[in-house]
């Protein structure tokens, strides 16, 4: 069978409701980061009290909890990558979670974006595996929540750009000749885990709301590395807020 006929609809052998048994029950929204630095500032924070957590590969994940409006609201980091970002959800999801929102960098593939604007990706090219085994292939998989989050961003007055994005899971295997195809094909930026993301969420039933800001630039001619050298804290403390924020509108 063709890798990209991995699709499948019988049924699973290994089911996250089976690693979750008896298991503290999550609030149904949760903010997802990647950046430690994240979880060092909520640790010192009185907001953001720790609550629960989940065994990943034999190391834990500290799942915490704040308030929003009389809302309990999940905080947890993930891994790098859709594989491992989405087996996470799927176990959070399992043990209640039903809306997640995501913030996480991307590189950008033109020069052209609009200065200090977030990115919400509108649709994801699936150059990675994970979204195989969920939806049946195709090039893209559409972010459903784009149109949403983009509306809630309005409102609050964030700055944002609409876009495609280019989901890789080969991050030193990104050509020039492949940047240049999916320029042509309309994405502006690259990540890892977006197209894995949004086809788990159709599959599964959860909302996922994702934004992104620009780590790096491949346009140039030579990498230009940005705020992967520099201090990220302000830049990541002000996605944490917006992210908040948008709890406010999905409850």
């Amino acid at each position: 069978m063709s890798i990209i006929k991995s699709f499948d609809t019988s049924e699973e052998i290994i089911k996250a409701e089976m690693l979750t048994v008896g298991q503290k029950r999550l609030p149904e929204i949760a903010i997802c980061v990647f950046k430690k630095e994240i979880i060092d500032y909520i640790e010192q924070n009185d907001s953001f009290k720790e609550y629960s957590s989940i065994d990943v590969c034999g190391e834990a994940v500290k799942i915490y909890v704040t308030s929003v409006n009389e809302t309990e609201v999940v905080i947890y980091r993930t891994y790098t990558g859709g594989p491992a970002t989405v087996a996470i959800m799927e176990e959070l999801h399992a043990r209640g979670v039903k809306k997640f929102i995501i913030f996480g960098s991307c590189g950008q593939l033109i020069s052209n974006l609009k200065k200090g604007a977030f990115i919400i990706p509108t649709d994801a090219y699936r150059d990675e595996g994970t979204s195989y085994h969920y939806l049946p292939a195709s090039d893209f998989v559409e972010v459903t929540s784009a149109k949403k989050l983009a509306e809630i961003f309005e409102k609050e007055e964030v700055p944002y750009e609409l876009t495609k994005t280019w989901t890789t899971d080969a991050l030193f295997k990104e050509t020039k000749e492949k940047m240049r195809n999916r320029v042509e094909c309309g994405c502006n930026v690259v990540e890892m885990e977006c197209a894995s993301i949004m086809a788990a969420a159709k599959s599964r039933g959860f909302k996922a709301y994702q934004f992104l800001y620009t780590d790096d630039t491949l346009e140039s001619e030579k990498w230009d590395i940005k705020t992967l050298k520099e201090d990220r804290i302000f830049i990541l403390k002000e996605c944490l807020n917006i992210a908040l924020k948008v709890t406010k509108y999905i409850k």
